[in-house]
């Protein structure tokens, strides 16, 4: 894309400090999920690639099909075990830094270098929180990285690599369903033809029902090919395992510590930021709906897609006076 050929030397310069910071939290990831868990990782991932794990898992197949390729390479010279750490680490890596250096990027476009890359810091600082309270979730992180790709690639009209990031994100998870809502609401002015009833352009119209068939005809395919069976926890069960003190609690606590303080500033940065990030950030609703409905509350990693959507609102607020005046 544009923002990846227009480096500069400063810019990669920070990628590469940016880089070592997401070394460092891989590494915290690995101790901490990765190998204490290693059995029933090892368990989860074969049954995904066998096609039998229970749903939603069945259907998250990049990352997984990604990493049993990578494991099978490193089974020559290693054991499986030690192939599977590897892979995965190797992963957690890798896709820490995509959520990062593409937040940076992205940031980029309306905040100085050294803004956004005071930003990024700040969000790997907090990032620890949200990378608990599971054993397998490997799609959330390459979920978030996605997610921030394709609105740079949305913000930059390159729709033919949003089709192709609509396609990775359709393969690792469900929720790749904002990125196509994600384009709608950033290519009309909805507002504007509430209140004057302008003509509608029907291309970002038949771009986003597009994006959105390409989506579903992966989310059908999958659980074609892959077979139906009973979801691990029905809505019910989920709504009562949310709503106990216990979890209420742990809600509370994570959900605060996800940004911190960082919060106030996203609330009052509303009225400062962009307008491209004031239009995305109408999926907010629809995807808080969907994780208090099929999500489990406390595991604030859910929230991390919204990264760079929160991030330029508290960003605009602590950098109000020096945000780029041709900002849109």
């Amino acid at each position: 894309m544009a923002a990846i050929r227009n480096l500069s030397k400063t810019d990669i310069m920070a990628i590469v400090f940016i880089f070592s910071v997401s070394a460092v939290i891989a590494y915290v990831y690995f101790t901490r999920v990765d190998r204490p868990n290693l059995e029933p990782r090892i368990e989860l991932h074969s049954q995904i690639i066998e096609g039998t794990a229970p749903p939603p898992y069945r259907y998250r197949i990049l990352v997984p099909l990604i990493a049993e390729i990578s494991t099978k390479a490193f089974s020559v010279v290693c054991s499986y075990k030690k192939a599977f750490l590897l892979s995965y680490a190797m992963y957690d890596l890798l896709a820490i830094f995509f959520i990062l250096a593409t937040l940076f990027l992205w940031l980029k476009n309306w905040f100085s270098k050294e803004q956004a890359l005071i930003g990024v810091l700040f969000l790997a600082g907090t990032m620890p929180i949200a990378l608990q309270n599971h054993y397998y979730q490997p799609w959330s992180l390459l979920e978030t990285g996605l997610f921030s790709a394709s609105l740079l690639a949305i913000y930059s009209k390159r729709y033919w690599m949003l089709a192709f990031l609509v396609m990775l994100a359709s393969l690792n998870r469900e929720t790749a369903i904002f990125i196509p809502l994600a384009f709608l609401l950033t290519s009309l002015d909805i507002k504007s033809i509430l209140k004057t009833r302008m003509h509608i352009a029907w291309k970002p119209i038949i771009l986003f029902f597009a994006l959105l068939l390409e989506w579903a005809v992966i989310f059908w395919a999958l659980r074609y090919f892959q077979g139906s069976a009973p979801y691990i926890h029905t809505i019910e069960e989920l709504l009562e395992k949310n709503l106990a003190k216990r979890s209420l609690f742990h809600t509370f606590v994570n959900g605060s510590l996800f940004l911190g303080g960082f919060w106030v500033f996203i609330i009052l940065g509303y009225r400062y930021a962009p307008k491209f990030i004031k239009q995305v950030a109408l999926i907010i609703p629809f995807y808080l709906i969907v994780i208090a409905i099929w999500g489990v509350w406390y595991e604030v990693r859910l929230l991390m897609p919204l990264y760079p959507v929160l991030l330029p609102f508290g960003l605009s607020f602590v950098y109000r006076p020096k945000l780029k005046t041709n900002a849109v």
